[in-house]
């Protein structure tokens, strides 16, 4: 670790060189970064309330289940290894995009996960456990936050809501990781509760598409505050009271060619390929060379290739575009269809190019200016 601090400065804090993906010491929760604030949370939401009568805003973020996996020993104990599941879905989509996954990279930062290689199934066994965990102990802080409320007795006058800022590949497609456009690392748990809630809406699932721009406008709405003419997002207010309302025709994210990046979509730096990624970079880019042949161009895949995806109720739709002119046709394009295949296991594309002119059409209107 000091060595490659010494070579490569910044770049190193980020990863280079980091110790074990997981731990479980028998300690409180407040021995641990995210009980800690937690604790920190509760007696600031205090001070506040006991200085002003004002409404205020309050936002927590929490750091787990962002690695590493750390979590009281507690936590991991809630489960049995030997029933923790791995995934099934060890490969990428059968004509998948060969630049829309990669190799683990930041997975592979830690001391106790193999530079190269498969995840062996025990070691696979660990680290969903602890992630497992991680998430356990991350509810346990709400629940904490919440009881604060609760007892200040101001939850029956507090909207909440309680979100993620992206998903996961737990073995998934055979990698480990966030950082790609499909629809496993793009979708995250939404919560919202409000005063004026009825339990049974409470309670309630909405199969509409939302995405986190609209949390501004809705925060904004149920406030009674003026929402901005600049605001992209959608306030969710009126889905709160009928879930089932016609709503969006799409929601839209996008990630530069994950395959060619860091995991914080950094462009490859020189200690990317002069330590042990170097080899995993030279894999995917072969792999990519084979599948696009003549339209291979590394400043291209590696610095301007955007991903641009766009999930409607049916299909996911994945365009691979020069950013630098997205008007122009894609260099590729994935598509899939959830209500055969919810996992994006098998790229139709090319069996239904009139949804993908459709789509496409869709997806250029409302993103690429």
């Amino acid at each position: 670790r000091k060595e490659m601090f010494a070579k490569y400065g910044k770049q190193a804090k980020f990863g280079l060189g980091s110790g074990p993906a997981f731990e479980k010491a028998d300690v409180p929760d407040t021995a641990y970064e995210d009980g800690y604030n937690a604790e920190l949370a509760i007696v600031t939401l205090k001070e506040l309330l006991a200085t002003s009568d004002k409404p205020l805003f309050f936002g927590f973020g929490m750091n787990k289940p962002h690695l590493p996996w750390v979590a009281p020993k507690k936590y991991w104990d809630l489960y049995d290894p030997k029933e923790i599941p791995l995934s099934s879905q060890t490969k990428g989509p059968i004509g998948g995009a060969a630049m829309g996954l990669h190799a683990s990279f930041e997975m592979r930062t830690f001391s106790n996960v193999p530079n190269a290689g498969p995840i062996p199934d025990d070691l696979a066994v660990d680290l969903k456990h602890s992630y497992l965990a991680s998430v356990s102990y991350i509810d346990a802080q709400i629940g904490r936050i919440m009881q604060a409320f609760e007892q200040a007795g101001i939850l029956d006058n507090t909207i909440v809501i309680v979100w993620s800022d992206h998903g996961y590949h737990l073995g998934e497609m055979g990698i480990w990781g966030k950082a790609s456009n499909y629809d496993i690392a793009t979708r995250v748990p939404l919560i919202i509760t409000t005063p004026d809630m009825t339990n049974k809406e409470k309670g309630s699932v909405s199969e509409a598409l939302v995405e986190l721009v609209d949390v501004y406008p809705t925060l904004s709405e149920l406030a009674g505050l003026d929402i901005p003419n600049h605001l992209e997002g959608q306030s969710m207010v009126p889905l709160l009271t009928q879930p089932n309302l016609p709503w969006k025709q799409a929601a839209f994210s996008q990630f530069p060619s994950p395959a060619l990046r860091e995991w914080g979509a950094f462009p490859l730096r020189k200690g990317m390929r002069e330590t042990y990624f170097g080899p995993l970079i030279k894999e995917v880019e072969e792999r990519i060379k084979r599948q696009q042949g003549d339209k291979w161009d590394r400043e291209l895949f590696e610095h301007h290739l955007m991903g641009y995806s766009m999930r409607t109720k049916q299909y996911r739709l994945v365009a691979w575009k020069d950013n630098r002119d997205p008007n122009k046709a894609p260099i590729f394009v994935e598509l899939y269809d959830h209500y055969t295949d919810p996992t994006e296991t098998n790229n139709i594309a090319n069996e239904h190019p009139m949804v993908v002119s459709h789509l496409l059409k869709q997806l250029n209107d409302a993103v690429v200016k």
